[in-house]
């Protein structure tokens, strides 16, 4: 009769595959929506290193990971696992989270998703890349299908744990068996910042191509411009009709802007827009989906 007891006890911890898909979710939002802040208000790491070696980089992968280890230190969970009421513990034991996997959780929570959105970033931009990254591209391919793989036996109850990383760390997410030990102004915070989680999925949305796109954007449409109205000597500087506004050249490989509308040579605008990120003429931002082959018919 215990025994039964115990078995049903411990089926009763095992989370379902969607509690554990929308905790990972929630995780994932943390880093764009933080990025988004820091965007707005121009919050970068921005120093010489070295010789010429100039670091430039945003402040949100330190933030997320200071964030994740909070949350994996005081509760042996993720934001988004405690969000969700769920916590990591050692599968053979089911003890809590040693410090060593704590900073092992945190650091892989945080920088694996943010080298892989990097290394994809890099690449769908067409910027210059080491030999390297689309080996390491296809090893994050390989890993997401170990991942499918597990979690599909996980779903038929053939794996203890969801994801190859927590198989390798000999973790498992279950249910609390009691609640977290906290001190009155540790839990307050933390559910602050699990209120916060709306807010992160907010801005997300808000700054989402898709949306932003189907609610017609921020951005106007750029005025023509008035060359009736500008002196003789900048009018002959001006790109005559069929030529690229960028080389002053007739076009080649016409491409346009939808952001603008303006068309240009094909490595003119990709040459500027990977400099400068913005559009040569009315320099609206700019990235590589707003560019329009124009195929001549």
């Amino acid at each position: 009769m215990a025994e039964a007891a115990n078995v049903r006890q411990n089926l009763q911890n095992v989370p379902s595959f969607f509690e554990i898909s929308a905790a990972e979710t929630l995780d994932n939002l943390i880093y764009p929506a933080l990025s988004k802040i820091f965007d707005y208000f121009g919050l970068r790491l921005d120093f010489k290193l070295w010789g010429n070696l100039r670091v430039r980089e945003e402040l949100s992968p330190v933030l997320t990971w200071i964030l994740q280890y909070l949350y994996l230190r005081n509760r042996a969970s993720s934001f988004g696992e405690s969000f969700y009421g769920l916590q990591r513990t050692a599968t053979g034991t089911g003890k809590l989270l040693t410090r060593p996997q704590q900073f092992t959780s945190a650091t892989l929570l945080t920088f694996l998703p943010y080298i892989e959105r990097k290394l994809r970033t890099r690449d769908a931009q067409h910027e210059d890349t080491y030999a390297w990254e689309p080996y390491l591209i296809n090893l994050f391919h390989a890993y997401n299908a170990s991942k499918a793989v597990h979690t599909f036996a996980y779903l038929i109850k053939q794996a203890s744990s969801h994801s190859p990383l927590f198989r390798a760390m000999r973790l498992t997410l279950r249910y609390p068996s009691e609640p977290p030990q906290e001190d009155k102004w540790t839990y307050i915070f933390l559910k602050m910042l699990e209120v916060l989680a709306f807010f992160l999925q907010f801005i997300q949305w808000w700054y989402s191509n898709d949306q932003r796109r189907k609610v017609g954007g921020s951005l106007q449409n750029p005025e023509a411009m008035p060359e009736l109205d500008l002196p003789e000597e900048v009018k002959q500087t001006l790109p005559q009709k069929g030529k690229c506004p960028v080389c002053l050249l007739p076009l080649q490989t016409p491409t346009a802007c939808s952001v603008s509308g303006y068309v240009f040579c094909w490595k003119c605008i990709i040459s500027h827009m990977k400099e400068h990120g913005t559009c040569p003429v009315t320099s609206y931002p700019i990235s590589l989906d707003d560019l329009v082959r124009i195929y001549e018919t």
